[in-house]
């Protein structure tokens, strides 16, 4: 028995090639689904590494800022180290002045006393 022009085996045909169809545009979206999944994930992805390059040149810039604070605290001490070695010879120096000015004034006391 034929429908509109159709036997049964070519009816059957047909029917086996709507399903393979359907099977294949069901395995095509699937197969759309996970290239956006993926897609979605390179962006996730893309943005992660982004912000860890800016990260790192964060972490980057403040090394340097830090290595050129050592550098000025570094020459800041040796700066103070030389004038507290000049104050001490400075002190040392007066003290003598002092002491020189007073054993002076003391032997002019002992001529003109005895």
């Amino acid at each position: 028995m034929s429908v509109q022009g159709f036997n049964e085996h070519q009816m059957a045909k047909l029917k086996k090639s709507e399903a393979f169809t359907v099977e294949r545009e069901r395995e095509i979206q699937q197969v759309v689904e996970s290239v956006n999944d993926l897609a979605q994930i390179m962006k996730d992805l893309s943005v992660l590494v982004i912000d860890q390059g800016t990260i790192v040149d964060r972490i980057d810039h403040n090394i340097q800022n830090v290595a050129s604070t050592v550098e000025d605290g570094l020459k800041q001490l040796k700066k103070a180290e030389r004038s507290q070695k000049r104050g001490g010879m400075v002190m040392c120096a007066t003290v003598l002045v002092i002491m020189c000015f007073i054993m002076l004034v003391l032997l002019i006391l002992k001529e003109i006393i005895f």
